[in-house]
């Protein structure tokens, strides 16, 4: 077998990458864990794509208090805004989404 260093670099990178990818992904998954039962709500009307208006209605609460749990829950994902949110709670749900797992 010939030693073939840019495949070798190449591999590197890769597991690099994946192990990167997983660590922020246990990170998310444990700061989605300590989400509120509301907040929880709130993401997964964020990762439906529902505008704060729209999860308000549906939670019965007002539009400021949505636009609280978002604040609160953005701080506690380490995220920027809703696309980025609503990213994470996939990152949670997996395959499956974020379905009944915000919902608790």
């Amino acid at each position: 077998m010939v030693w073939n260093e840019r495949e070798h670099v190449v591999g590197i990178e890769q597991n690099l990458a994946a192990t990167v990818h997983g660590e922020e992904s246990r990170d998310r998954i444990a700061a989605i864990e300590q989400l509120t039962p509301t907040q929880r709500k709130v993401l997964r009307g964020v990762h439906l794509g529902l505008l704060n208006k729209q999860i308000a209605h549906d939670l019965g609460i007002a539009e400021a208090t949505v636009k609280a749990h978002m604040t609160a829950l953005m701080r506690k994902l380490n995220v920027h805004n809703r696309t980025q949110a609503a990213m994470a709670a996939q990152t949670f749900g997996g395959e499956q989404g974020i379905g009944a797992s915000l919902t608790h």
